[in-house]
């Protein structure tokens, strides 16, 4: 829910950008800290120096607020994208390689699997990576037009990016650089591309 249908739910005190940056900080400091367990809405607002009524009309549910956490702490911002296959996919390589340097992000990793692999989840992965479905929808609209197979699954290439930076983190103990992030974005593409017939 955007922050327009929001506020036309609950009339009242406009909303300020101030409060909201202080309830995400004080979230990622807690998960960051303690984990989802310790980020509670009650937890948050004390932290934030706000009431929990504050909190609660902007996220309603933990899972909401804890979403919000994570994209801040991934870096706050979607993956812009173009409707020009390839060069999204490149732009996703750097936008994630980007990602995965804020020190952030591998503090953080850790609670977002968890929270997300939770019965029931605690973090929906949609909230975490909200450009998913949108990067599929654009492979599937311009995969046949830019050359690349468009029978396998439109969600692969964003996946292969994602994975990649987990695995790379995970073996190497630190992101991704750049020039590895080009490349794995060359490498997808070259593997998705359609032979021209000899």
């Amino acid at each position: 829910m955007d922050a327009d249908a929001r506020s036309a739910r609950h009339p009242g005190r406009p909303r300020r950008a101030a409060t909201d940056a202080a309830i995400v900080r004080a979230a990622v400091e807690l998960m960051t800290k303690g984990g989802v367990q310790a980020t509670t809405l009650t937890a948050v607002a004390k932290r934030a120096g706000v009431a929990r009524a504050t909190v609660y009309l902007r996220w309603p549910t933990r899972s909401a607020l804890i979403g919000a956490a994570a994209r801040a702490a991934v870096g706050g911002q979607v993956l812009p994208l173009t409707g020009n296959v390839e060069q999204d996919i490149r732009g996703g390589a750097g936008f994630i390689q980007r990602v995965f340097e804020r020190a952030s992000t591998p503090a953080m990793l850790p609670e977002i699997v968890r929270g997300v692999l939770a019965n029931p989840p605690e973090i929906s992965f949609e909230a975490v990576a909200p450009r998913r479905r949108e990067f599929a929808r654009l492979y599937r609209a311009g995969a046949e037009a830019a050359g690349l197979d468009p029978t396998v699954d439109p969600h692969l290439a964003f996946d292969i990016l994602l994975g990649t930076a987990i695995a790379h983190l995970l073996a190497n103990g630190r992101p991704m650089a750049e020039a590895e992030a080009e490349k794995l974005a060359e490498v997808i593409i070259a593997g998705l591309r359609v032979p021209r017939p000899a």
